[in-house]
């Protein structure tokens, strides 16, 4: 079974033509290479520094908001009409 198979993969492999590779061009040839970047700031445990108090607030906020959202969808919805309203708070 296994020959069978393989004979007949290889005789679809055979009945294409095979691409003409030579006259592609090259990666490099197009492109400068890519750079390299440092590693430390991503492996950083502490994270990203924050540039201050403003982008701490917005990101508290945020968050906040993500987690207000997060209990308004854990809640049971009892009728249409609650979820209709809960449709429309989440899209807006």
């Amino acid at each position: 079974m296994t020959r069978t198979v393989l004979l007949a993969f290889l005789t679809l492999c055979s009945c294409g033509p095979w691409p003409d590779t030579s006259s592609a061009p090259l990666a490099r040839q197009n492109q400068p290479w890519p750079q390299l970047l440092p590693l430390d700031p991503i492996l950083d445990p502490a994270g990203p520094a924050f540039t201050g108090d403003a982008e701490a607030q917005a990101l508290s906020a945020r968050a906040a908001a993500l987690r207000t959202r997060a209990a308004v969808l854990r809640r049971p919805v009892e009728d249409e009409a609650a979820m209709e309203a809960l449709r429309a708070r989440l899209s807006g």
